[in-house]
């Protein structure tokens, strides 16, 4: 089976590098392979593994029961029974059957922030905000146990001893309270708020604190160290394996305002209605605004001078950053092992095997990172948060949420099936669908299925077409109809709870439908001709000035017969594109061929001094022949209007010369070119400087203009005129008379 599964990826990974080099309407692959991919798809029982997998979930229960608002806190006792704390009102559920919370304890708290249990059996409920705790006993008993300075009760862990420590809030107090419910003060902090606690097999304390991201290691003796300090405002949630790695989620960003009732006035307002969260993030919590809230008090932003110091409240929002798990291993070194945007991370618990679940609220998520580090997804969670979880000694997790409360049972056995619907692949164009291929692993008891369905408009709807009937194999033909889009859904199903398929390379060819090519320009430049005006240029004191252009009769007459042409063409396709350029004179039947290129931008110098002078097109073909037979080849022309080339020099019949009054002389005749009009009339007497002439009638606009010069009073002698003619194609004529003066 391994040589079986060898060869088929083989045959995949060397049909995909060949579609990649084939042009485009020859064959297209869409392969989809990463994390990236498959999180733009839809996933019904399904999770995406950071590695590019798509596995089964694990089977998933809602606890009935919860009345309650939120779900702040959960814990288990030595016996894996399960406890939750919830507000509003404060109130501690047991999970009786493992799918019912029956109302064990009902506070006149607010809050039951935190919950925890010793090796007796006797449950603890940490209350906010005015930081009552209270004591269960194990036949169901309520009575306050202590009553604490502060008003928020964060966390509490048990030591051997049943020693209870409570981390604390908004003065940062790490509290010992003896079994009998006698508090002291185990380690007071510069920290406004102690967030959560965990304690190890030696009885080291460790908590996370805010507003500056510290985890302290405090020893049984009261020593604190710092073992981590990060970049984050706020170190969230704790964590440890049994190699004594700990683990520390991260919940900074925006913030807002929390409820603080004083402790020595505990008096409440009607109808404040504001966030109340471990570290005042401002989520929306759909608290009634009929149920009394304390008064709210603003906490601490940066680093606190003062535990007192008077503060603004904090702005609101979502977080302006990734939060982040660090690992922090036993000999010092840290590691980020997990990322998340948009989001806070609000609960780690770790299972048996060392994996690590993580929670987070705002963009809610229940995720697990394996002790290979690779991640996924879990849940997809309809509450606004998920504030907190725990794993059981048989690994079964629960995670609570608020807006509303409940709580989920997550356990580590796998569902019967699960769904995976792809994005919507978009060709561009009508296609033909190929073959769908794709790599997975099926242990014995597993099936993955695949499906296709297509249509002419990007949201699926009524107009496309059914689900096609499901692939069993690699490699079968599409069935789904020719069109634009086309989407792809995998089955995957397991007969062995405790196992799952893995679904991970899915790829399918099509063949769009053939589109003729585009040309986007196709033109001539021609050089300027001597009559060319200037042309103003802007200069740094704003005024215009002249800049004489470059005469195209003071240019070499090569340069001035040869064109530029430039092109521009394009395909729908991204095909290869073959461009030919033919000319042919306008009395002439056939076109040649001037130039052929597979540029699709580009330009071609024609030299047009060896063609004879006459009206001539220029034609630009554009195919995409290179990329599709010739039976489905399609092309695109354009034909730029006929221009004019003219190499010869116009004529200049014979010249005239007479006489006048004064000593001067009277020089005519007529200049003709036979395809462009005469532009200028030039002459020198005896190679002085060259004096331009006007025609008869006054205008240069026609291939035959008649001339008449006089010259200046001259001397008596014998003179040399020479006459330069130009026409617009820059061709020069050049003629001599010699005449006497007596």
């Amino acid at each position: 089976m391994k040589g079986f599964l060898s060869l088929k990826t083989f045959t995949l990974l060397t049909f995909i590098f060949l579609s990649s080099h084939a042009n485009a309407t020859t064959t297209n692959m869409w392969t989809q392979s990463t994390e990236s991919d498959f999180s733009k798809g839809v996933t019904q029982n399904v999770s995406v593994h950071s590695n590019g997998e798509i596995r089964l979930s694990p089977k998933t229960e809602a606890i009935s029961g919860i009345k309650g608002a939120f779900v702040w806190s959960i814990t288990a006792d030595l016996q894996n029974k399960v406890f939750v704390g919830t507000g509003d009102p404060g109130t501690v559920y047991f999970i009786k059957n493992d799918s019912e919370a029956v109302e064990l304890f009902k506070s006149p708290e607010l809050y039951i922030q935190s919950i925890t249990t010793d090796k007796h059996g006797n449950l603890y409920a940490g209350t906010a905000p005015r930081g009552i705790i209270y004591k269960i006993d194990n036949k169901g008993d309520a009575a306050v146990f202590c009553s604490l300075p502060v008003p928020y009760i964060w966390d509490m862990a048990v030591d051997d001893d049943s020693n209870l420590f409570a981390a604390t809030g908004n003065e940062g107090i790490l509290f010992k309270i003896s079994p009998d419910g006698v508090p002291s003060i185990f380690f007071d902090s510069p920290e406004t708020n102690l967030l959560d606690i965990l304690l190890d097999k030696h009885n080291n304390v460790y908590v996370g604190t805010e507003p500056n991201g510290l985890v302290y290691k405090i020893s049984p003796s009261g020593q604190p160290e710092v073992l981590y300090d990060a970049i984050e405002g706020e170190i969230h949630t704790l964590a440890m394996d049994s190699l004594g790695n700990i683990y520390a989620g991260t919940a900074s960003g925006a913030q807002a305002q929390v409820p603080v009732a004083s402790t020595a006035q505990p008096a409440v307002q009607t109808g404040v209605v504001t966030p109340l969260f471990k570290d005042e993030k401002a989520w929306d919590l759909n608290l009634p605004q009929e149920l009394p809230m304390a008064q709210p008090a603003p906490m601490q932003s940066q680093k606190p001078a003062a535990k007192d110091a008077e503060m603004p409240p904090k702005a609101t929002g979502f977080p302006t950053a990734p939060n982040y798990v660090y690992k922090i291993s036993k000999d010092g070194i840290i590691q980020k092992i997990f990322e998340i945007g948009q989001a806070f991370i609000l609960g780690v618990s770790m299972d048996t095997l060392n994996n690590l679940y993580v929670v987070t609220g705002n963009n809610p998520g229940v995720y697990k990172i394996c002790a290979d580090r690779t991640s996924s997804s879990l849940l997809n969670i309809e509450e606004t948060q998920v504030l907190c979880c725990l794993n059981t000694n048989n690994n079964e997790l629960y995670v609570g949420t608020g807006n509303f409360g409940k709580v989920y049972k997550i356990m580590p056995s796998f569902v019967e099936e699960g769904v995976f619907a792809s994005k919507v692949l978009d060709t561009t164009s009508l296609s033909n669908w190929g073959c769908i291929y794709w790599e997975d692993l099926q242990p014995e008891g597993t099936k993955i299925m695949l499906s296709t369905r297509s249509g002419n408009c990007e949201k699926p709807d009524h107009a496309w077409s059914d689900w096609s009937t499901s692939c069993t194999s690699s490699g079968e033909k599409i069935t789904s109809a020719p069109a634009r889009f086309i989407q792809y859904k995998a089955r995957l199903q397991t007969t062995n709870a405790d196992i799952t398929p893995a679904l991970k390379t899915v790829s399918l060819s099509y063949l769009p439908k053939n589109q003729p090519p585009k040309i986007v320009n196709f033109t001539i430049d021609k050089e300027p001709s001597a009559a060319s005006q200037k042309t103003p240029e802007p200069k740094t004191n704003g005024k215009a000035e002249p800049k004489p252009q470059i005469s195209a009769s003071l240019k070499p007459h090569h340069q001035i017969a040869q064109k530029n042409i430039q092109w521009e063409a394009e395909d729908p396709n991204n095909d290869t594109l073959q461009l030919i350029i033919y000319y042919k004179g306008t009395d002439e039947n056939a076109w040649k061929v001037m130039d052929k290129n597979t540029q699709k931008k580009g330009s071609f110098t024609w030299d047009t001094l060896r063609l004879p002078d006459g009206k001539y097109q220029i034609k630009l073909v554009a195919s995409d022949e290179p990329d599709n037979p010739p039976e489905t080849a399609l092309s695109a022309e354009s034909t730029i209007q006929p221009i004019i080339i003219d190499n010869s020099r116009p004529i200049i019949k014979p010249i005239n010369t007479a006489m006048g009054t004064g000593g001067r002389c009277v020089i005519s005749g007529t200049v003709k070119d036979e395809y462009s009009n005469i532009i200028k009339v030039q002459y020198t007497l005896d190679g002085q400087e060259w004096i331009s002439a006007y025609p008869v009638d006054g205008l240069f606009d026609s291939p035959e203009e008649s001339f008449q010069i006089t010259t200046k009073p001259l001397s008596p002698g014998d003179y040399t005129a020479i006459v330069n003619t130009f026409d617009s194609e820059g061709n020069i004529g050049i003629e001599k008379v010699l005449f006497e003066v007596k």
